[in-house]
């Protein structure tokens, strides 16, 4: 059996967060009092998100294209950008957007991205309006993995896509991001929306099912 038909994908389309680089932003229906907007951005295709709530916005991945990004929170105050990881794809607009908003950058310690940043552990909840946003140490990917939940969104980098974790390298490492999914899929209920670092999104509940599919052929 394929990949394709044992873990299945969602349809492409705005229901599950289609976006285009240089095409329109995806605005998501409001969650409680937190809006969340999504563009993608650069040659990889790179998700980048805005959480917005209370007038103030966080961004999730200073990934590329400063100038499509910048936009997205004119009119708020915006206290941050948290990464996923360090992959140079996730990374490129960093310096560009703290010159021109000049906020923190937060990050895992074992993923220091290319600017100044403030370790991010687990004990931190940002917080936006009145937004609690929480910080995951999920490895695997790569050491300092991060993902971030807020009012049902799980905002995943490149930890979780539909149809599977992403590329890890090895054995090890393959090991270590199921493990890190095993906790995502015991902590969070199905309904949680997966908004990875790149494509369209899922739920945890359209991939439970796969997970031991995954286990098994390893990566």
């Amino acid at each position: 059996m394929d990949d394709a038909s044992a873990t299945p994908r969602p349809p492409e389309t705005a229901e599950f967060g289609l976006v285009k680089v240089g095409g329109p932003v995806y605005d998501y229906p409001p969650a409680g009092s937190l809006q969340v907007r999504k563009v993608a951005v650069g040659e990889y295709e790179n998700n980048v998100y805005v959480l917005v709530a209370g007038g103030e916005a966080l961004i999730v991945d200073g990934a590329d294209e400063p100038d499509r990004i910048l936009p997205l929170v004119e009119g708020l105050t915006t206290t941050g950008i948290v990464q996923t990881h360090n992959h140079f794809d996730h990374v490129a607009a960093l310096p560009a957007l703290v010159e021109a908003l000049g906020v923190p950058v937060y990050a895992h310690p074992d993923d220091p991205p290319p600017v100044p940043f403030t370790a991010i552990d687990e004990a931190d909840a940002l917080r936006i309006g009145d937004v609690a946003v929480i910080a995951l140490h999920t490895p695997g990917h790569t050491p300092g993995s991060v993902c971030y939940v807020a009012e049902g969104f799980l905002f995943s980098g490149d930890t979780l896509f539909p149809a599977g974790p992403g590329k890890t390298g090895g054995p090890e490492r393959f090991a270590e991001v199921m493990g890190s999914l095993d906790r995502l899929f015991a902590e969070f209920p199905d309904g949680t929306r997966v908004c990875p670092g790149h494509g369209i999104d899922t739920t945890l509940g359209r991939e439970r099912p796969y997970v031991e599919t995954w286990r098994s052929r390893g990566w």
